[in-house]
């Protein structure tokens, strides 16, 4: 099977070269996607980063696709104005990123948590990007050691937390395998996603990932943080490689569409 670790020099060409995925033995995808697509796939970019607006968006907009932006106050602030234009007029998604980007958690309790990070940030999101009953969250850092006790004491804590504020599911970025529907019905607080470019700015990853997504019928996360000229360090994703990422998933048999619109519609499918 096809992983992102064995991709070859040759898989980029193939892949960038817009042929439809070979023929593979195929899982029954749950649920059925829209349009008979082979998976679904949720663009999604962190931290509310100038140059997100300035090189993501355009880019989205030439491919007809719509994202998930998660939110940092922090970092959004200084061009609030352009954040809430965007959310006017463009049809993406908006979550919380928190106010600060904390990735030590050991200075919060849940209270505090939710009252210095959790809570502001929802309000300036409502003041600047409109209310959303069903907002989404992704994990600073996929860091979920909030509070004391081991790991899975300290996740449920996050979990219960976000949903006692009202989140509706949250989103990690731990390099693993995509989503199956069964698993983001059951675990919409541990959502799987992939940054596949924060590494290697190479377009090969990231559809390579899709594609994977593809076999099974899943639902593949994709995770971006800036979008520049050119890459310079970590996390960076060029706008060559970007653009090279999204002229490939227009050009498949991928649904792709914001985190909440795939959730509603995996809730909307029979058992």
């Amino acid at each position: 099977m096809l992983t992102r670790r064995s991709i070859s020099a040759g898989l980029t060409a193939a892949v960038l070269s817009g042929a439809p995925l070979a023929a593979a033995r195929v899982r029954a995808p749950f649920p059925i996607w829209p349009n008979g697509a082979r998976a679904a796939v949720s663009l999604t970019y962190d931290d509310g980063l100038d140059s997100q607006l300035d090189n993501a968006t355009g880019a989205l907009d030439a491919a007809g696709l719509k994202a998930t932006f998660f939110i940092t106050r922090d970092n959004a602030e200084a061009r609030a104005e352009d954040w809430a234009n965007l959310a006017k007029t463009s049809g993406h998604e908006f979550g919380n990123h928190t106010v600060t980007h904390p990735c030590d958690l050991r200075p919060y309790t849940a209270a505090s948590f939710a009252r210095r990070e959790l809570l502001p940030m929802e309000a300036w999101l409502d003041d600047h990007v409109g209310r959303n009953p069903k907002r989404l969250f992704a994990y600073p850092c996929s860091v979920t050691d909030l509070g004391p006790g081991d790991a899975n004491r300290q996740l449920a804590r996050y979990e219960a937390l976000l949903k006692t504020t009202g989140f509706r599911g949250a989103r990690t970025c731990d390099e693993d395998d995509p989503n199956s529907p069964r698993y983001a019905r059951a675990d919409p607080y541990r959502l799987r996603a992939s940054a596949t470019t924060s590494d290697k700015d190479d377009p090969a990853l990231p559809i390579a990932y899709v594609q994977d997504a593809m076999k099974r019928g899943d639902w593949a996360i994709l995770v971006f943080h800036d979008i520049l000229e050119r890459r310079t360090g970590l996390g960076e994703t060029s706008i060559a490689t970007h653009d090279a990422v999204l002229r490939w998933l227009a050009s498949q048999p991928v649904w792709c569409a914001p985190m909440g619109q795939v959730l509603d519609h995996i809730a909307g499918q029979p058992v």
